[in-house]
């Protein structure tokens, strides 16, 4: 069913705006995403939080140019992912992606974008969010495999001064202790 486009703006101000309900609709989920992103938990490469200025702009550039938005958005899909991307990809914040907006079938824009485009959307957003999930599971295993070392060489330290190896009971605890630090940061 096509969309009723309506005009916003002024006649006096020469702005006037052609989109229709569903690319307002996405043009306020871009906007949400772009104030959100700062405090998501990704960061830019100087480990600091994530700003997506330049994403801004461009939304900001076609926000009177419903098509030129979707168009927009479109491309985002099918272009090499950014660093941004990646950034919100390893905070688990998949959500506050491009990707996951035209994927989404049921939102107010989804009118806009084809089931090819949301396919694509998917595809990406599968393939990164389980890449992220090797490379975490990979890391966690090394961050195991060194307590299990550093639990191995406090046993021996205590062997070598005469005293009893750790029990199967302290190893555990350690084990946990050091998981628990980890996942705390520590």
């Amino acid at each position: 069913m096509p969309h009723r486009r309506v005009s916003l703006g002024t006649a006096l101000s020469g702005n006037v705006s052609v989109v229709n309900h569903a690319q307002k609709a996405l043009l306020d989920r871009l906007r949400e995403i772009i104030e959100e992103t700062p405090k998501s938990g990704a960061l830019n490469a100087a480990e600091q939080p994530l700003y997506v200025s330049r994403f801004a702009q461009a939304v900001e550039r076609r926000a009177k140019d419903g098509d030129a938005l979707v168009a927009y958005a479109r491309a985002k899909v099918y272009e090499s992912p950014t660093g941004s991307y990646n950034a919100l990809i390893e905070a688990g914040q998949a959500d506050l992606t491009v990707e996951a907006v035209v994927a989404s079938a049921a939102a107010e824009w989804a009118s806009e974008f084809t089931e090819v485009d949301r396919a694509a959307a998917r595809d990406r957003l599968g393939t990164m969010i389980e890449a992220h999930r090797k490379t975490q599971e990979a890391l966690e295993g090394a961050a195991v495999a060194r307590d299990r070392e550093v639990v191995a060489q406090v046993s021996a330290t205590r062997i070598s001064k005469g005293k009893p190896g750790l029990t199967p009971e302290q190893e555990a605890s350690m084990l946990e202790r050091l998981a628990a630090r980890r996942v705390d940061g520590n």
